[in-house]
């Protein structure tokens, strides 16, 4: 009973989401290439994390690595640092900061930073807060497949591929 309450409950989530639509956003990725999202994304669909503080990185490398995601290769992916407008002020430094600690320019072109207001693309998503990371599964076209919340776990992982149009 318990399995077939929780598949309701994660088709139930699915299908609020394919009403969502991701936010049009103007950025540029750490190697200074511009980019248009949604329609810019390396994938249809593609996994879309989306953090709001440096000590989150840890749990989207939990993320990646539960999933299996490659630097090259394999499902299409991009992490998503939402810092704000006001942060635009430092772009170079944020910038900077953040490319010295990523070394591939692999890597740094799936890292896309958004300096626009953290308020409306929360908003647009249905995003609560700023604690925790989300976890997307996103469409060229925006289309949300699936929005997830915090840490990796086996079951948010099978939620993620079950989205998967």
């Amino acid at each position: 009973m318990r399995i077939f309450v929780a598949l309701i409950m994660v088709f139930l989530a699915n299908a609020a989401m394919s009403e969502r639509q991701f936010p049009l956003v103007d950025a540029d990725d750490l190697n200074g290439r511009a980019v248009s999202l949604p329609d810019d994304l390396p994938g249809d669909p593609t996994i879309v994390f989306i953090a709001y503080k440096r000590n989150q990185q840890p749990s989207i490398n939990a993320w990646v690595a539960g999933l299996g995601l490659q630097e090259r290769g394999g499902a299409a992916w991009v992490e998503l640092p939402v810092v704000g407008r006001g942060a635009a002020l430092f772009r170079s430094f944020v910038d900077n900061g953040m490319r010295s600690g990523i070394t591939s320019t692999a890597m740094r072109a799936r890292t896309i930073t958004i300096y626009s207001s953290q308020r409306a693309f929360n908003t647009q998503l249905g995003i609560m807060g700023r604690d925790e990371i989300y976890t997307a599964l996103v469409g060229r076209n925006g289309q949300v497949y699936a929005l997830i919340e915090g840490d990796v776990t086996e079951a948010k992982i099978a939620q993620l591929r079950a989205a998967y149009p």
